[in-house]
């Protein structure tokens, strides 16, 4: 996880629940529950993260920045990889084979 301190008014409009109910109905409501159960609200969503907004012990804003599983798609031909989505590596040999492009 990242921890990143927000100025105030920073949070985006979007509805990230919504956004991530289109990756896989439920997921909006699964990270909402995350963010909730850290103190959070679920601020923003995309590929192959998501965000929570909370308060620090000091009570300053704080994002907090989670990376979805490592090898989830995330687009054509994608892959999640340490928060970035990028290309699959496949080996071009029969059988086609995935190689494993992703290192924690």
């Amino acid at each position: 996880s990242v921890v990143l301190l927000a100025a105030s008014g920073d949070i985006l409009a979007k509805d990230p629940k919504q956004d991530a109910d289109e990756c896989r109905e439920g997921l909006g409501d699964y990270i909402t529950t995350i963010c909730t159960n850290s103190k959070g609200t679920f601020v923003k969503f995309s590929e192959c993260s998501y965000t929570c907004a909370s308060n620090n012990v000091r009570d300053q804003p704080t994002l907090t920045t989670s990376f979805l599983p490592n090898g989830l798609p995330c687009g054509r031909c994608k892959e999640c990889c340490n928060g970035r989505c990028q290309p699959v590596k496949l080996e071009l040999k029969n059988p086609l084979t995935l190689k494993t492009s992703c290192r924690a």
